[in-house]
């Protein structure tokens, strides 16, 4: 079986990036101590990507939603 005629359904992106970007907001919240500057950039950098994971899939949602009224 071929990968290459697999699709990927965008509620799949969607769900993953709002998983994403809630696990990253508790890791961010939950600290004991404050972390030091590069720890900082990174978890930035991992919201960042999961936003934008979230916001791709919701695009592609919504754009399969539009192609289906047509």
């Amino acid at each position: 079986m071929s990968n290459q005629n697999r699709k990927v359904e965008p509620r799949t992106i969607a769900l993953v990036g709002a998983a994403a970007t809630a696990l990253v907001i508790v890791n961010m919240s939950t600290g004991t101590e404050p972390p030091s500057q590069r720890v900082i950039v990174v978890q930035c950098i991992a919201l960042a990507g999961a936003l934008l994971t979230l916001v791709a899939g919701l695009t592609m949602m919504r754009r399969d939603r539009s192609e289906i009224g047509r």
